[in-house]
């Protein structure tokens, strides 16, 4: 596994660093760095598991609509991540960066290191992420990877990581070294989803942590310990810990919110969904559709910057977004977030 490439990354997981101002300021650049790398990792999930999502023609069956739900659920839980992570960048004292990701190239660090080298034994995927978008049915091998569980990673916190609950380990870990000197901001911190158990506005290091481990549990999941072998089930990836759970939201209903998104696509894969069951298309970046689904996305981003920056608009432009998806793929074509010349 290769270091970062900048100094300062690769010094802050010095096992051996002391509590000097030095290593407090350079931790806390890092686990600034960390949470703005966090808000790019769950904005890179939301349009590429909503166009897998719009793929799905539920008119094909009860096995298509029962893996639009799943997939629903967790697009979900995905925005509710996005949330907390900015928030976690407001509370160290970072405004989060929210940029639009490009697929079919390898997402990195702002010093170039890749963020992710998953190795995924439901798949037997491995080596750096690299997404294109796709249907579910062409997607759902790389959903799976991005969704591996931490226990079944080994090596130390540094990037690329080998899961996305290794890189939020690491910033947990700097979060802690560099606790003191952090601003604790909470202004401008959002809070979209009510009569959650957990806080959703970070104003100490136990919220970051809290906020961490709801992501985690919801996200990858922790699998059974030992973690358990092939060919696995959705039921050894159930969410522990009740209170993490997401509740109160009709997109993420009891029978979903209760497993992991790694159990929740294993639950998808073992549907056995085929071409039949979704929309298949051709690149067309400047459809008209795709026009639409490019500008609407935009006004997302732009939104969402203005949000977490003057606290001022909403992020309800998200809704028109699977919608527009799923125009784009009744027209034949891949849906396309970005404008070609961006991609």
């Amino acid at each position: 596994m290769n270091m970062p490439a900048n100094p300062q990354l690769r010094d802050s997981f010095d096992v051996r660093a002391r509590s000097t101002p030095t290593a407090v300021s350079t931790s806390l650049a890092a686990a600034q760095q960390h949470a703005q790398v966090a808000v790019a990792v769950e904005l890179y999930t939301i349009p590429l598991y909503l166009s897998a999502l719009a793929s799905i023609n539920t008119s094909t069956g009860s096995a298509a609509q029962s893996a639009y739900a799943a997939v629903l659920s967790v697009c979900t839980e995905e925005m509710l991540h996005l949330q907390l992570a900015a928030n976690i960048c407001l509370a160290l004292g970072t405004t989060p960066n929210f940029t639009a990701p490009v697929y079919g190239q390898v997402p990195s660090f702002p010093d170039g290191t890749p963020i992710l080298d998953p190795t995924d034994p439901a798949t037997g995927d491995s080596g750096i992420l690299n997404a294109r978008i796709g249907n579910l049915v062409d997607l759902l091998p790389t959903m799976l990877d991005i969704e591996v569980p931490t226990e079944f990673e080994t090596g130390a916190l540094v990037p690329p990581y080998h899961s996305i609950g290794q890189m939020y380990d690491a910033l947990k870990g700097l979060a802690r070294l560099a606790r003191s000197s952090a601003p604790w901001t909470t202004a401008n911190q959002q809070s979209y989803f009510n009569t959650q158990a957990f806080p959703q506005v970070i104003t100490n290091y136990q919220d970051l942590v809290t906020a961490i481990d709801v992501i985690c549990e919801q996200g990858e999941g922790k699998a059974q310990s030992p973690p358990p072998n092939p060919p696995f089930t959705p039921q050894e990836f159930m969410i522990p810990d009740v209170a993490d759970r997401l509740v109160g939201m009709s997109s993420d209903p009891p029978g979903q919110a209760e497993y992991s998104h790694f159990g929740r696509f294993l639950a998808v894969q073992a549907l056995g969904l085929t071409t039949a069951n979704v929309y298949t298309g051709t690149s067309a970046p400047a459809s008209q559709q795709n026009v639409t689904l490019q500008t609407d996305f935009a006004n997302l981003i732009a939104s969402m910057n203005t949000l977490w920056t003057t606290g001022q608009g909403n992020i309800w432009s998200m809704t028109n977004l699977l919608t527009d998806a799923v125009k784009v793929w009744q027209a034949g074509n891949v849906p396309q977030w970005t404008p070609a010349s961006f991609s």
